[in-house]
């Protein structure tokens, strides 16, 4: 990959991305909790349990099933019932994408500043008067461009220092 990211927990579980230059950016503990459960999914070949799941991730469990439920009806997990039940990645992590990950775990239009690139979409309706709002259209642009060619395969990567 082009651009050298770190991705990190910090001290309220957020996750933090280190880009460049030590550029940070915060993201809710739902997209940090998501990318930890699917990173240890992948070490499993048969279905994971929400409680083993949640004593290897450390998890608590009920937030964990929760995030699983989404991943599962998003397609990026299978669930299976049963007393051989629990969850599986649906795909290999190379073919899982970061940025969907975000999408869905993030929920909103922007996925790392307030600001919109629908100007119909400015919480405050000021698209049209705000000075800054090209400014964070623009940074959000140049994320998008670095987060969309990472794939779960790069975090897990990472994670081992390869």
């Amino acid at each position: 990959m082009g651009q050298n990211l770190q991705f990190l927990l910090n001290k309220k579980d957020n996750l933090c991305i280190i880009l460049q230059k030590g550029f940070k950016l915060l993201f809710t503990k739902s997209t940090a909790y998501t990318l930890h459960a699917l990173v240890e999914l992948s070490k499993f070949d048969k279905p994971v349990d929400v409680t083993h799941l949640a004593e290897i991730t450390e998890l608590p469990k009920p937030f964990l099933a929760k995030l699983l439920q989404t991943l599962s009806r998003k397609g990026f997990v299978k669930s299976f019932k049963g007393i051989h039940g629990g969850f599986i990645l649906s795909k290999e992590p190379k073919e899982i994408k970061i940025i969907d990950i975000f999408r869905v775990m993030e929920d909103k239009n922007s996925l790392v500043f307030y600001c919109s690139s629908d100007p119909d979409d400015c919480m405050r309706n000021r698209a049209s008067i705000c000075s800054i709002r090209p400014f964070f259209a623009y940074l959000e642009e140049e994320f998008l461009k670095i987060v969309q060619n990472y794939t779960l395969e790069d975090v897990i990567r990472m994670k081992s220092g390869k």
